[in-house]
């Protein structure tokens, strides 16, 4: 039953691996250590899909989009694309979601068209998810074969806060079971190694986040944190990664078999191409005045 389970899920996950970022003959074989330079080099990119997701930050993407000078349907699909290649060479995903995030974009351009201007300080923005936040009517398993049928009923509060700031959920990237590694691997998805060396580890456990971002399949991905599962990860891949002060972003909506009687508490944070882009993302949330929502949190505004 398990192994039906594990296989079906991998079905699931390789069907949505974007069509138009598969690489066929020109995936390189395991004796290719560094593909990062694999996703500008492979052909599948156009020029101004490389320009996108290679030479902006997260913080200026949604700049020219809230001016009109990008659309959210061209970002989102320039990053679609080039994490699908990520994942070709690093097994990073768990998900792709992408007939509901372009349908997000288009929907965003709409509402931009209509209102002469951006949906929030994100808006169109394409983020990141670690399997870990749950998304409703999604698998939520934590990297457990005991879970692997667990749906999740609703979304996890960080998602909602960044969805009414304008962003768009389009991946979902991989982590070890339980989390409580370094490194990044489960019975379920097997191992996510390092772009720069695929012999070495992506780091953990936001581990297909790091190689994800390392790879710029992504602008802007959340992890979580207790023992360096951002900071690890972060390292290992070249990016930016910041593990908040606990019970100032909130978490509720997270999977896993301590939650409740936790000894160390985890925290949600962001990866990102650059420094700017961690202001950006702790700033959006903060600014909502999450405590009001979540009554755990600290009341203490970005500062």
């Amino acid at each position: 039953m398990a192994a039906s389970s594990i296989q079906q899920v991998l079905e699931i996950r390789d069907a949505s691996i974007p069509k138009d970022s598969l690489l066929g003959n020109a995936l390189p074989g395991s004796s290719l250590l560094d593909v990062s330079n694999i996703p500008r080099q492979c052909g599948l990119l156009s020029n101004d899909e490389i320009n996108i997701t290679e030479n902006y930050t997260a913080t200026q993407l949604v700049t020219l989009m809230a001016l009109g000078q990008l659309t959210a349907e061209q970002v989102l699909r320039a990053y679609l694309k080039r994490a699908g290649i990520a994942h070709q060479l690093t097994n990073c995903a768990t998900e792709f979601l992408g007939e509901e995030a372009i349908n997000r974009a288009k929907c965003l351009d709409e509402e931009f068209n209509r209102r002469g201007g951006p949906v929030g300080p994100l808006h169109g923005l394409p983020i990141s998810v670690k399997d870990l936040l749950i998304m409703r009517g999604r698998r939520s398993v934590a990297g457990y074969i005991k879970w692997i049928n667990r749906i999740a009923e609703d979304d996890a509060l960080i998602l909602k806060i960044l969805y009414e700031a304008g962003a768009i959920f389009y991946v979902r990237t991989t982590q070890p079971q339980s989390l409580m590694h370094l490194e990044c691997s489960s019975s379920i998805y097997g191992i996510t190694v390092n772009p720069f060396n695929r012999s070495l580890t992506c780091g953990g456990s936001s581990g297909g986040e790091g190689a994800l971002l390392g790879l710029k399949g992504s602008p802007m991905g959340i992890g979580t944190d207790i023992g360096g599962s951002i900071r690890s990860p972060a390292a290992n891949n070249g990016v930016y990664g910041l593990k908040p002060t606990t019970f100032r972003i909130p978490k509720q909506g997270l999977v896993g078999v301590q939650m409740g009687r936790e000894s160390i508490i985890t925290t949600i944070g962001p990866l990102a191409q650059a420094r700017e882009d961690i202001n950006l993302f702790m700033k959006t949330i903060l600014d909502t005045q999450p405590w009001l929502r979540d009554p755990s949190l600290v009341p203490i505004p970005w500062r």
